[in-house]
């Protein structure tokens, strides 16, 4: 009889493991909690989940050109759920002023300070994007993520809804389309986003792309001249090459950075600017993007470009 018991002990004790382990894995494919502590709307990514915050409340003029916030002034929050809880990644849009409160936060929680840079040059106001990345509950992220947004004097409300493009940024977007790819509209800028072929691993372990390693370009329609700015994610060898083309073709670096240690291989993050028409731009980033390994990925095209990348990782392992 004692045997009996020790065994239906031992099954019971089981089984309620198993449960646990289950209403975590449940917990961690449900976001919604996440959207509810951080106080914006956001999008499955894989197993993960990943929140855009445009910086509506900011007028920003770049050399006195306007900035669409939808495509070059949004912070962002991805989570990755892991074995023990969850990593964080993210970066948020400041004005100069806010810049010290946000330092003073992130020395008194749970995430830490990975980076400080400019991604323009002459803008008024003064603006910073400033990286961090933390690991712990799903739960406990999301309230310091929310700490940090009540922190700058962004209101507390949801991002405009994206309108079908017009007859104009239709006609806009086809030639640029041909010769980059795919793209989508983000407020008044259509943009382009493409990704390493090659995995990138963060202390080991593969890090998505959506935890910050896009590469991006946004093209804004001007009466005069298109601005077209945004930033490449590149290995530090593609990072020589691509500065090299770009300076070549009179397209602005406006700053490059690391985001993460211990990444392999390791990443350069180059930020330019320029102005001119888009066609011609579209053709010089083209030509860079013949130096790199990255392949295009908008998310009105995942499914093609995810098998594309599945293929081409598999080519250069």
């Amino acid at each position: 009889m004692k045997w009996l018991w020790l065994t239906l002990s031992f099954i019971l004790v089981g089984g309620v493991l198993t449960w646990a382990r289950w209403a975590d894995g449940a917990a961690n494919r449900d976001w919604k909690t996440v959207e509810r502590l951080v106080g914006y709307p956001g999008q499955t990514e894989g197993d993960g989940f990943k929140i855009t915050v445009p910086r509506l409340d900011l007028n920003v003029l770049v050399h006195g050109s306007w900035v669409d916030p939808r495509a070059g002034l949004s912070s962002w929050f991805a989570f990755k759920p892991e074995s023990h809880g969850n990593l964080l990644t993210g970066e948020m849009v400041l004005v100069d002023w806010e810049t010290p409160r946000i330092e003073a936060l992130l020395e008194s929680n749970q995430l830490t300070l990975t980076s400080i840079y400019r991604p323009f040059n002459g803008e008024n106001p003064g603006i910073e994007r400033l990286g961090f990345t933390g690991s712990g509950s799903r739960t406990l992220l999301a309230q310091e993520a929310r700490i940090l947004l009540a922190a700058t004097s962004m209101p507390a409300s949801s991002p405009l809804a994206q309108n079908p493009p017009s007859v104009a940024q239709t006609a806009f977007a086809l030639p640029l389309e041909k010769i980059l790819g795919p793209a989508q509209w983000e407020g008044g800028a259509l943009s382009f986003s493409f990704v390493s072929a090659k995995a990138i691993t963060y202390e080991g372990a593969e890090i998505p792309d959506y935890m910050g390693f896009e590469t991006s370009f946004h093209f804004q329609p001007d009466v005069k001249k298109s601005k077209i700015y945004g930033q490449w994610v590149l290995s530090q060898e593609e990072a020589k090459k691509v500065i090299e083309s770009l300076m070549i073709n009179h397209i602005g670096v406006t700053d490059t950075h690391s985001l993460l240690l211990d990444l392999s291989p390791q990443q350069v993050f180059i930020d330019f600017w320029t102005e001119g028409d888009p066609i011609e731009i579209a053709k010089f980033l083209k030509e860079a993007l013949g130096k790199t390994q990255l392949v295009g990925w908008t998310p009105g095209h995942a499914q093609e470009t995810q098998q594309s990348q599945t293929q081409k990782r598999n080519k250069n392992p």
